[in-house]
């Protein structure tokens, strides 16, 4: 056999099996807590072939008058034990072992004053795992320092919930070609494409648009096209056409 087959079959042979690794999926990227719910279940999805350790972890979004947002921790030992005052998202477990193909969930509540809409960050992080964090067995244990070896760089996930008031009442407006939201709630341009006004089934890809109290949104739109979107007030749903 020719050197350079037998050094290429040598080769192959000596190639490492790829190694097995998680894969997460959060599902919809923005969730929404009405006024008649405290809590909700959000499932988490690992596509991979691995075990996959995830961490959730909870900011609270502020905005600022330009719309720019901060975050700031959540104090989940004072939910825990109902200090007065305390408001913010719990999420039960906080910490997920999920199997290859499998699924697990985490229980999203909310405790405190609802007299304003608020808003919180969820981010799921795949992490190298310790036995003291998710409280391991052996054998969890084991399968965990062999992912620790093999792989060293996760990604992360983030959502946003939105916690709507107690008394949420909406008055949004069209004019003009922007959306005004003059309600205490947010409301959502869900789907918002431009369409050939030629072809009306040939549109934009679809994009989920939130606008604020108090916040508008300008519409725009190009020569020839109209706008076709779904207009979300909380559990209300109307379909928008620019052309009527």
């Amino acid at each position: 056999m020719p050197r350079f087959l037998i050094a290429l079959l040598l080769s192959t042979l000596c190639l490492p099996a790829a190694a097995a690794t998680p894969q997460i999926s959060v599902g919809p990227l923005f969730d929404y807590l009405e006024p008649t719910h405290s809590n909700l279940l959000k499932r988490i999805r690992n596509t991979g072939d691995a075990t996959a350790y995830v961490r959730v972890e909870v900011t609270q979004m502020h905005f600022d008058a330009e719309g720019q947002a901060s975050e700031t921790p959540v104090d989940g030992a004072a939910l825990v034990r109902n200090a007065p005052g305390a408001h913010g998202v719990i999420a039960s477990p906080s910490r997920l072992i999920i199997a290859g193909n499998g699924q697990q969930a985490t229980r999203l509540v909310y405790r405190g004053a609802r007299d304003e809409e608020r808003y919180y960050r969820l981010r799921f992080i795949p992490v190298a795992p310790s036995a003291e964090e998710f409280s391991l067995s052996e054998e969890q244990a084991q399968e965990a320092a062999e992912l620790n070896a093999s792989i060293r760089m996760f990604t992360g996930y983030g959502t946003i919930l939105f916690i709507a008031p107690e008394h949420a009442h909406y008055d949004t407006r069209l004019q003009d070609g922007r959306v005004y939201n003059h309600g205490n709630a947010t409301v959502v341009l869900d789907n918002l494409r431009q369409c050939e006004r030629a072809r009306p089934d040939t549109c934009t890809p679809g994009i989920i648009v939130h606008v604020r109290p108090g916040r508008s949104y300008a519409l725009q739109l190009a020569d020839g096209r109209f706008l076709r979107y779904d207009l979300k007030e909380g559990d209300s749903q109307r379909g928008i056409d620019s052309r009527r």
